[in-house]
């Protein structure tokens, strides 16, 4: 069993790549979808309202599957010798991810301050450089944790 002192961060790092992890990622998605639109729009505006309500259907499935998927490898043992060979990366990962995930909400806030039209270009790539390397350190902790759980673990895509 693990100790007590070594479980927060356990806990931490699988609550970030289910959760706040998805969401960033979700939010840079939906902005992608957005930059597209306006093109698709003015040519086909009846095809793209029915598809909004598929997407919306299959988001929802598959937050069920991954809330689910949280909720099984919260339940499950974790290998204490791994664990213990591990344990630091993890640590690390979680603490870059927590620093990325700062670094996305200012620049999110200075996004915001400025506008959509008037936001400087050093803004917008602080936003893509945060989201990026959040993806890529999710990745890697994607990594860690599957060889922990002895089981594969992919969520960011």
């Amino acid at each position: 069993m693990l100790d007590a002192i070594e479980l927060p961060i356990l806990l931490k790092a699988i609550d970030f790549i289910f959760d706040e992890g998805r969401k960033i990622l979700e939010e840079r998605r939906e902005r992608r979808k957005a930059k597209d639109a306006p093109a698709s729009v003015e040519t086909k505006p009846a095809e793209t309202e029915p598809a909004v309500p598929a997407a919306l259907n299959e988001s929802r499935g598959a937050m069920e599957t991954k809330a689910e998927s949280k909720q099984e490898l919260l339940s499950t043992k974790v290998d204490e010798v791994q664990w213990k060979d591990h344990e630091r990366e993890v640590q690390h990962l979680v603490r870059l991810l927590e620093t990325y995930s700062q670094n996305y909400q200012i620049a999110k806030e200075q996004y915001a301050k400025w506008g959509s039209a008037l936001v400087p270009p050093i803004i917008v790539h602080n936003l893509t450089e945060a989201e990026d390397a959040m993806i890529e350190t999710s990745k890697q902790l994607e990594a860690v944790l599957s060889k922990v759980y002895k089981k594969d673990i992919q969520v960011v895509k």
